[in-house]
């Protein structure tokens, strides 16, 4: 989540939209002068504090240190914003699945990951690679999943950002070559490696930082 931002899709959920809206109320330009820049000053401090914490994400339109946007900027600010969001609270929601653990509906059709191991993909996030059959949209063959949102290898499941995956046995020495030859471009770490468990906790307390402006948007 840190490096790549999966892409939010355009419908934009009820606490986003307000969030937003009282942001945009909040940045409103005065009536005798509707083209005035923005001062991030005037700002609620929770908006100004996001900004300032996701300044990588926003740098191209809001350089770090400069104190007020123009106008036509910030229309372009609040989209990313909204995107950045979006995603925020869909993947509150799946972890939130992930808590309670899937149901056995939703293991009973899910793919089969076998040969697995997580990994580092080319993106920056965290998932898992390995075997897959019986995937609604691919071959049996190898892959590597979405970026992960849980993992419990003692019941075998694993979710993604899109889907549940059962797990079969984990990689061994002997699928190695399998698994180079498939050129899949992750790199592997080990299942118990702290990685993996850090990964999750940092997950956690961005999705919390970055929601901070849906429970209170005008504070």
């Amino acid at each position: 989540m840190e490096r790549a931002f999966i892409q939010a899709p355009h419908e934009l959920s009820t606490p986003v939209l307000q969030a937003l809206a009282a942001l945009r109320e909040a940045a409103a330009p005065p009536f005798d002068d509707p083209d005035a820049p923005v001062r991030l000053a005037d700002l609620p401090p929770v908006w100004r504090t996001l900004l300032l914490n996701e300044a990588r994400v926003y740098e191209d339109i809001l350089p770090l240190g400069c104190p007020e946007i123009a106008r036509s900027d910030w229309t372009r600010l609040l989209t990313r914003m909204a995107k950045q969001l979006e995603q925020a609270y869909r993947i509150a929601g799946l972890l939130t699945l992930v808590e309670r653990g899937p149901e056995r509906d939703d293991l009973a059709e899910a793919p089969l990951l076998s040969h697995w191991a997580p990994g580092i993909a080319w993106h920056g996030d965290l998932v898992l690679t390995g075997h897959v059959t019986g995937h609604p949209r691919l071959e049996s063959t190898w892959v590597h999943t979405t970026p992960l949102m849980g993992l419990d290898p003692r019941v075998r499941w694993a979710r993604s950002w899109t889907r549940w995956y059962r797990l079969g046995e984990s990689m061994g020495e002997e699928h190695r070559l399998d698994y180079w030859l498939a050129r899949v471009p992750v790199a592997l770490i080990e299942t118990d490696d702290a990685q993996v468990a850090a990964h999750f906790v940092a997950l956690r307390e961005r999705v919390g930082r970055l929601l901070e402006p849906l429970v209170e948007p005008r504070r």
